[in-house]
């Protein structure tokens, strides 16, 4: 039994073009790993006191191997002073790792695998070797988006980019999309700006490579990555390395807006016209939200009816954000005015955008004008009357105003309009609580006759 298992262990296929490097042959001319630093890196790069030995020996490598005789049912699981033991013999490039590695006889969890990874990137230990043996004892944990991640974090830790091919084209043909830890080391290492750009090079190669899922979302992580750290600068080096694309720096700008850059936001959109990418509704509509959240509420209007001029009329969605936010900041009458704009357009507000209208009459304390907006949306947007009404009575019922939310709902149910049953009972709770039992049973009665109709 322990001979087969061995020979499972074994049966591994070469991938040539990994240790076509010349960096990576031994005296020999074997395809033997050797210690050494990648060839981009600069001595700012890694720290001095840590050499990269890579661990690497004589094995030809297989991803995402699959063994149907292996079962890990019956394997105790690993001790804490196991798993320090599993490190140490990474650690130390012991030729025969694997068969050692198999003679402990463990199952590992999957908590274990990633504090190993993390231990391994942490002393810059090339993880490689360990994967490869999991994919022939621990199968299952082999196909977790996570250990993959980590697997290519480990590689770009050490500069072993060519090790990342094979795995993103396991990941391509199980459809699995990277994840944040996968290029966590391009701010982890914390490069020159030199390095950084030769690191993202090598890293779109290889994600050109390998196409498919893996390209589209790791371009979109190393934006977001670069993002997160601050560093716009590279996050636009990334999109102009892969392909000057609208969608692209839409994705950027979004990025920007969370962080609160709102600065930024313009100053790319003018950038992207100037290198011939044309911006669309969804880089307006950000640009739009930038400039109300930093208080330029006529710039906001003025790119809106630009837009209208040189692109026509732009969509509901567009006026809705604006209309909203505009709400949200206190400048209802501007909001009003879009409003109109959309009427005499015949473009008619969603649902959202009438709450956020009725909400701001009531923050500046304009009940009136609130009740009117909501009693004249009846007859413009019928689609949203339940809605509107609803909220009224809802925002008269926490200011305190219990009769005048009374009263909504008996006005909206005169109308035709069946109350939002959660807020029908708060209302009605209310009224016992204050002790009027008779207006609490009145509005049950028209309730439930209302909806016996």
């Amino acid at each position: 039994m322990g001979i087969r298992n061995l020979r499972n262990i074994c049966r591994f296929f070469t991938i040539p073009h990994l240790f076509s490097n010349p960096l990576f042959q031994s005296p020999t001319g074997s395809s033997t790993f050797r210690t050494l630093k990648p060839s981009f890196t600069t001595s700012s790069i890694y720290n001095p006191h840590i050499y990269l030995n890579l661990g690497f020996h004589s094995v030809t490598l297989r991803y995402f191997y699959s063994n149907p005789n292996s079962s890990d049912k019956y394997k105790p699981h690993t001790t804490s002073k196991q798993v320090s033991e599993i490190i140490a013999l990474i650690c130390e490039g012991v030729n025969d790792l694997e068969y050692r590695l198999s003679m402990m006889n463990v199952c590992l969890s999957l908590s274990s695998v990633v504090y190993i990874f993390d231990r391994l990137s942490s002393e810059r230990v090339s993880a490689l070797v360990f994967f490869h043996w999991l994919n022939v004892s621990h199968r299952g944990l082999c196909c977790d988006p996570e250990i993959g991640n980590l697997v290519i974090e480990n590689c770009g830790l050490l500069g072993n980019f060519e090790a990342m091919v094979p795995v993103l084209v396991e990941f391509n043909l199980k459809r699995m999309c990277l994840g944040r830890r996968a290029f966590r080391f391009l701010v982890v290492l914390r490069l020159d700006m030199d390095s950084r750009i030769e690191c993202v090079r090598r890293v779109v190669d290889v994600l050109n490579k390998v196409g498919g899922v893996c390209r589209s979302s790791g371009v979109k992580l190393m934006i977001e990555t670069f993002s997160f750290s601050g560093d716009f600068d590279m996050a636009e080096y990334v999109i102009e390395e892969t392909g000057r694309d609208v969608k692209s720096y839409n994705f950027l700008l979004r990025l920007m807006c969370k962080r609160g850059f709102y600065e930024r936001v313009g100053h790319l959109v003018e950038k992207m016209k100037g290198i011939g990418v044309e911006p669309d509704g969804s880089t307006y509509n950000l640009l739009v939200s930038c400039l109300i959240k930093i208080g330029k509420f006529v710039e906001a209007c003025q790119v809106l009816e630009m837009v209208e001029k040189e692109n026509g009329l732009p969509d509901g969605f567009s006026f809705d954000v604006l209309i909203s936010l505009l709400c949200k900041n206190g400048r209802i009458d501007l909001a009003l005015k879009f409003l109109d704009k959309m009427a005499l357009k015949g473009i008619q507000p969603c649902s959202l955008t009438n709450a956020a209208v009725i909400k701001s009459y009531f923050e500046s304390g304009k009940y009136d004008e609130a009740h009117e907006y909501v009693v004249d949306s009846v007859c413009k947007h019928s689609y949203s009357s339940n809605e509107s009404y609803t909220l009224l009575a809802s925002l008269y019922l926490k200011k305190g105003s219990i009769l005048l939310s009374q009263r909504i709902l008996h006005e909206m149910m005169d109308r035709g309009l069946k109350p939002n049953y959660s807020v029908y009972m708060k209302i009605r709770k209310c009224l016992e609580k204050k002790n009027k039992k008779d207006l609490s049973l009145e509005l049950s009665r028209r309730y439930l006759s209302f909806i016996e109709k």
